[in-house]
This record gives structure tokens, C-alpha cells and sequence, in this order.
């Protein structure tokens, strides 16, 4: 891939994360999901996710919409430019947040699709979490891009490295499968994600998607059915933590 792709790629996840330091909730988008759940929608609607590279700084940050990416210390647009300035509150959450996975370190961006599988292939929850947003956004249903690889089930995989995340410490990797399946338009596999991510300790993202339209068109016994769903995911996603 080109360096100049992987750099804009790298400014846009720098932009999401940003947001979601300084956010104490996502930004409402139409119909109640988050703006960049929104964007993410409408580019996998018109196939332009993931098209990092073909536009400019802010056409690339719409097509992530995982709130991940970026290295703190490059400070973004708007961010505020001091930490001597912030209150142990937002210290705090900045903090949490980076406890539960929503950040990745710049190098993974810059990193080559063979080199973060490589990475990847050894548990790192970071290069797990990056390879699935490249599966999803960059790679799925464009295959004009280079690193395109016909006959490969993209979201699939994306989910299964995101589980493999989770069992090596991303909490975040849940909440990520569940806007997956929220795009995918499977609410009932996303608000079962989504008990997973609240079980993780991930409330922020549990929480906006319980604002949903989606969710709240569900009927009790389809949310009893999540739940239920739910108990077996956590089963098995505990025995992939119990693996060596």
C-alpha cells in the first residue's frame, strides 16, 4: 500500500480518537446512531468506505467509524493542546478509554497488510484491532485496492480477529462487532455484542446504542433473545481468554 494512503489512513483514525477523548458521548447522528456511525452507514451504502487515500483528510475520517486510532502524543486539530489543563475528570476518562482498547498506536498504520497480520498472527491486541478496521473499511468490496484479495470473506475475518482482541484484553473489540452487525442491519447480533461490550466494562459505546433506532425497534423477546445470545458469547469468548 502506499505510503501516502496509510499516512491519510493514519489521520483519520487520529481524528476519530480524538473526539472520542474529549467527547463524554458519541455525537448524535440522523436517527439517533452516532455521526460516525452515520458516515460509516452511508459509505458502505454508496461503497465508498475505507476509500482512505481518494479524498481529502475529512473524506478519510468519515470512512472509520470505530473510534480508535491515533498516537497521543501527536495532538489533533481541535484537541486541547495542554495536559497541565485537564481536570482529573477528563484525565480519568482518557484513561479508561485507553484501558478499554479505543486507542491504537500510530505504527500500526504505517504498517504493511503483510507486516500487521504478522503482528496479529502473535496476539497483539492492537494489530487484531487495526487488521479488522482494514478488512472492513479499506479492503471489503473494493477491489480495486491493492492489497484486494478475491474470494476472501472480509467481514468475517474482521470479526474474528476482533474476538481474538478481546480475548487478549481490547474490551472495545466487542462494541466494534456490534456496530458491525448495527451496519450490517442485525440488530439482534448487535445488541447482543453490545451486552457483551456493557459486560466488558465498555458502557460508553453500550450506551449510545440503546439510543439506536434499531434497538429500540426490537420487541422484548427479540432483546431476551440477545441476551440469551449473549451468555453464549461470553462462554465462548471465555474459553479463548483460557487458551495459551
Amino acid at each position: 500500500m502506499k505510503r501516502a494512503t496509510l499516512l491519510l489512513i493514519a489521520a483519520a483514525g487520529t481524528a476519530a480518537a480524538a473526539a472520542w477523548f474529549w467527547l463524554p458521548v458519541h455525537s448524535a447522528g440522523a436517527g439517533g446512531q452516532p455521526a460516525l456511525v452515520a458516515h460509516a452507514d452511508a459509505a458502505l451504502r454508496n461503497g465508498t468506505a475505507g476509500a482512505a487515500g481518494q479524498g481529502d483528510a475529512k473524506s478519510a475520517a468519515d470512512g472509520f467509524s470505530f473510534a480508535v486510532g491515533g498516537d497521543p502524543a501527536m495532538p489533533s486539530a481541535g484537541q486541547r493542546p495542554a495536559a497541565a489543563q485537564e481536570s482529573a475528570e477528563e484525565k480519568a476518562r482518557k484513561q479508561q478509554l485507553r484501558k478499554l482498547g479505543y486507542q491504537i498506536d500510530a505504527r500500526y498504520y504505517r504498517m504493511s497488510l503483510a507486516e500487521l497480520r504478522e503482528q496479529a498472527r502473535h496476539g497483539d491486541p492492537q494489530a487484531l484491532t487495526h487488521l479488522a478496521e482494514r478488512y472492513l473499511f479499506q479492503l471489503d468490496g473494493h477491489p480495486r485496492e491493492p492489497d484486494y484479495e478475491p474470494g476472501f470473506h472480509y467481514r468475517d475475518e474482521a470479526r474474528e480477529a476482533l474476538q481474538q482482541a478481546y480475548a487478549a484484553g481490547n474490551a472495545h473489540a466487542a462494541a466494534m462487532i456490534s456496530e458491525s452487525y448495527l451496519l450490517e442491519k442485525q440488530p439482534e447480533e448487535a445488541a447482543a455484542w453490545n451486552v457483551v461490550a456493557r459486560r466488558a466494562g465498555d458502557a460508553l459505546s453500550a450506551d449510545w446504542f440503546l439510543k439506536t433506532k434499531d434497538y429500540q425497534a426490537l420487541t422484548e423477546q427479540q432483546k431476551t433473545a440477545a441476551a440469551l445470545r449473549a451468555d453464549q458469547l461470553m462462554q465462548a469468548l471465555r474459553q479463548r481468554k483460557a487458551k495459551p
